[in-house]
């Protein structure tokens, strides 16, 4: 794996870890309890995640999707089990699709999104970003759901 792209790689385990110590001993109520009719549940934003990070993965694999990455917050999120099924493969899938990356592939068309037009590099570096920012919504949600029965 080119270095630059292996130490993104490297970050992105590290945030999914995080996530991970974060949904350590949930229960399946935790997971799906939302504390209002207009908030996410964990199990919602973290089926969101996948969605992106299935969706930049497929730009960086070349071969594009254009799967409704919103879905989860418009609608009941995936099957729970799917949904962890799902999260414990995508560093797997992360790291197979990363791996066939060359330092030339880096500056290459990655995808457009609605921040405009992204290279490869620049696709990779906000999908890491996206998820450190939604890793960072998972103790608010716990929080605001700790006073609703």
């Amino acid at each position: 794996m080119v270095k630059e792209v292996a130490d993104e790689f490297a970050l992105l385990k590290m945030i999914h870890k995080t996530i991970d110590q974060m949904v350590e001993g949930l229960s399946d109520e935790d997971w799906t309890k939302k504390s209002g009719a207009e908030y996410n549940s964990v199990a919602a934003v973290i089926d969101h995640v996948l969605l992106v990070e299935g969706k930049f993965l497929s730009g960086l694999a070349g071969t594009p999707n254009d799967t409704n990455t919103q879905t989860p917050f418009k609608e009941a999120p995936d099957e729970l089990s799917n949904i962890r099924r799902r999260w414990e493969a995508s560093l797997g899938e992360a790291e197979a699709v990363l791996q066939g990356l060359t330092a030339a592939d880096l500056d290459s068309r990655g995808l457009k999104l609605g921040v405009g037009e992204l290279n490869k590099r620049q696709l990779l570096s906000y999908m890491i970003a996206h998820t450190a920012h939604h890793r960072g919504q998972i103790p608010i949600i716990k929080k605001l759901n700790q006073g609703v029965k």
